[in-house]
């Protein structure tokens, strides 16, 4: 049996910023379920991807956190950063896969997706729960 806990690396992210992150997603997964507003999804997959793939400094969503957190003077507490980057690859493939099911007008897609989604986040948002730390070590290092 693998070891549950995150593995120790150098890389390291601020946990407030992620979870202001996480309230912000779940914010907007649920503007998608619960009102028409369907195309809502394409703002959280577009700051995802450039999240992934540019880096947090890029994403303007990260960008107006961490100048809100300044601002409010918020204390930072720095935490492992892999499973954090590795929930971030998961919330794109979701939002994506949203995005898709929305842009190929499959709604029985978007909907399924998007409530998976909502739990996963719900539970961090509300339960500090994390999925993607209970299931990073699972996965090898190159979905890493």
């Amino acid at each position: 049996m693998k070891n549950k806990s995150c593995p120790i690396a150098t890389a390291r992210v601020d946990s407030a910023l992620t979870k202001v992150y996480s309230i912000f997603t779940f914010s907007v997964i649920t503007i998608f379920l619960f009102t028409p507003l369907k195309e809502i999804i394409f703002v959280s997959a577009f700051d995802f991807m450039i999240r992934v793939f540019l880096g947090i400094k890029y994403s303007p969503i990260c960008r107006m956190i961490k100048f809100g957190l300044k601002v409010g003077n918020m204390p930072t507490h720095m935490v492992n950063a892999g499973p954090k980057k590795f929930a971030a690859k998961v919330g794109t493939l979701f939002t994506l896969i949203i995005s898709a099911g929305v842009l190929l007008n499959m709604p029985t897609l978007s909907l399924i997706v998007g409530i998976v989604a909502f739990l996963a986040i719900g539970a961090e948002v509300f339960f500090n729960y994390c999925l993607a730390c209970n299931i990073y070590s699972y996965f090898p290092d190159s979905w890493k």
